[in-house]
C-alpha cells in the first residue's frame, strides 16, 4: 500500500525490517497496546495474567524484570508494583477482609502503623502487633478471625531476626497466609519461598535498583493463584511501572551480588568498631553475636547487608545533629540501598505496643555504600570525637558552674 510522508513517520519498528540482539533488555515503552486482529483485541483482558493487554498493566520490559526476579526468589510468578509500600498494602488488601485482622511485628516497618489505623480500620479490617521474637508462641495469638500474618526479619530500624520458619508453620496449622518483608536480607541473603512463606515482598528501590534512581517494588509466590489474585487488585488499584524503570532495575541486579558483598564487608568491619564507641549503647547489626535472633540469622541467613543501626545514649541528643551533619561521605535521607553511603537520624526510638524497647536515646541508622572502608572509618571517626568533645565541655561547663556556685 502507497502511503504519504506523515503515515511513513509513524511506520512501525517492527516493520523496518531491523535485525538487532543486544545484551540488554529492550525499553518498550507503552500505553496503547496494538492488535492484530478485532478477535484479539476483544479477549485483550484474558492477557493481563501471561501476555499484554495495555501498558499499565505490563510491557515486555517489566515482564523480563518480573522474570528475573521470580528466578532469584525461586518464585513461580513475581509481581512488579510502583513502590516497595504499595507492595505490603497490595498485599494486605488481597488477603484480608472487612472483619478480619491482620498481625504485624512490633518492629514494622514505621508507615505501616497509620496505614493499619487510618486506612484499613476504615474499612472494618483490625491490626495487631506482636513480639517479634515470639518465634512458634505466635499460635496463642492466631484466633479465628486473623486473616494474614507479616514478617519482617530484620525489622527496620531495630533488626530483630525473626524465626520465620516456626511463625510459618504456626501459622499454616490455622490455614492463615504469611507475608515476609524481605527488603533487608534481598533474595540473595535469604529466601522466604523457601521457607514456606506465602508472599516475599521486596522494596526494589533498596539493593535490587541499588543506584537511588528508581521506585519500585515487588511481590513473589510460589502459587499461580495467588499471582493472579494479586494481579487482579494491581489492576483494580491502577498499579503499574514504567519500562524505562524496569530497565534501570535490571541493570542494578546485574551487580546485586558483587555490591552486596562489599557493602557486607564494609559494613561488619564498621559495626564492630563502632560497638566500642563511648555514646554507643547497641549496635544492631544480625551478624553481630549480640544482635537480637542472631542465632537464628546464622541458621537461615547466607551473609549480610550494609545496613545497621546505632543506639547511643541519652546525652548524645542535644549534639547529634552536628556530628551527623559533620559526616563529608555520608548523605543524611530516608532510603538506603545504593551505592553512596547514606545515615538517618531518629530522635527517639519507633513507637512500640507488644513490647518494650529498652532505649531512651537517639538511633543513627548507616547504610553503607561503595566507598573505600578506610574513608568511611576515617568520617565516623571524626563524627564520635566531635560527640565526646562535646559532652566533654557541657561536663565540664557544669562543673565549673557548680564549682562557682559554692
Amino acid at each position: 500500500m502507497d502511503v504519504r510522508d506523515a503515515t511513513l513517520c509513524l511506520k512501525s519498528l517492527g516493520e523496518d525490517g531491523i535485525d538487532f540482539t543486544s545484551l540488554t533488555v529492550p525499553v518498550n515503552r507503552a500505553s496503547t497496546i496494538v492488535f492484530p486482529t478485532v478477535e484479539e483485541y476483544q479477549k485483550r483482558r484474558q492477557a493481563i495474567y501471561d501476555g499484554y493487554s495495555y501498558g499499565l498493566y505490563g510491557t515486555p520490559t517489566s515482564r523480563a524484570l518480573e522474570h528475573r526476579i521470580a528466578l532469584i526468589e525461586g518464585a513461580a510468578r513475581t509481581l512488579v508494583l510502583p513502590s516497595g509500600f504499595a507492595a505490603i498494602t497490595l498485599t494486605t488488601l488481597a488477603c484480608v477482609q472487612t472483619g478480619q485482622r491482620v498481625l504485624f511485628p512490633d518492629s514494622t516497618y514505621d508507615t505501616v502503623r497509620p496505614f493499619a489505623e487510618q486506612f484499613l480500620a476504615g474499612l472494618g479490617i483490625c491490626s495487631s502487633y506482636y513480639d517479634p521474637m515470639i518465634g512458634a508462641g505466635i499460635a496463642d495469638l492466631l484466633e479465628e478471625d486473623v486473616a494474614l500474618v507479616w514478617v519482617e526479619s530484620p525489622g527496620s530500624m531495630t533488626l530483630e531476626v525473626q524465626d520465620v520458619p516456626a511463625i510459618v508453620q504456626a501459622t499454616h496449622k490455622r490455614g492463615i497466609k504469611v507475608a515476609a518483608d524481605n527488603t533487608w536480607a534481598t533474595p540473595l541473603r535469604f529466601k522466604p519461598l523457601a521457607h514456606q512463606v506465602d508472599f516475599s515482598v521486596y522494596a526494589i528501590s533498596k539493593y535490587l535498583g541499588g543506584h537511588s534512581d528508581v521506585v519500585m517494588g515487588s511481590i513473589s509466590m510460589s502459587d499461580p493463584a495467588l499471582y493472579r489474585r494479586l494481579k487482579d487488585f494491581s489492576r483494580y488499584m491502577g498499579y503499574g511501572v514504567s519500562a524505562d524503570e524496569s530497565s534501570l532495575v535490571l541493570r542494578g541486579i546485574e551487580t546485586l551480588a558483587i555490591r552486596l558483598d562489599r557493602c557486607e564487608q564494609t559494613a561488619l568491619r564498621l559495626a564492630r568498631w563502632v560497638a566500642e564507641q563511648s555514646p554507643v549503647v547497641e549496635v544492631r547489626y544480625p551478624a553481630l553475636p549480640t544482635n537480637p535472633g542472631h542465632y537464628i540469622w546464622k541458621r537461615d541467613f547466607s551473609g549480610g547487608t550494609g545496613l545497621f543501626s546505632i543506639f547511643l545514649a541519652p546525652w548524645a541528643r542535644p549534639f547529634l545533629a552536628e556530628a551527623v551533619e559533620s559526616l563529608e561521605l555520608f548523605a543524611i535521607g530516608a532510603s538506603w540501598g545504593g551505592t553512596r553511603s547514606v545515615v538517618a537520624v531518629l530522635d527517639r526510638p519507633p513507637v512500640r505496643t507488644a513490647t518494650v524497647l529498652a532505649h531512651e536515646g537517639p538511633i543513627i541508622r548507616l547504610s553503607i555504600g561503595l566507598e573505600d572502608a578506610e574513608d568511611l572509618h576515617a568520617d565516623l571517626a571524626r563524627a564520635f570525637a566531635l560527640l565526646k568533645r562535646r559532652h566533654d565541655e557541657e561536663v565540664a561547663d557544669d562543673r565549673a558552674v557548680q564549682a562557682t556556685s559554692l
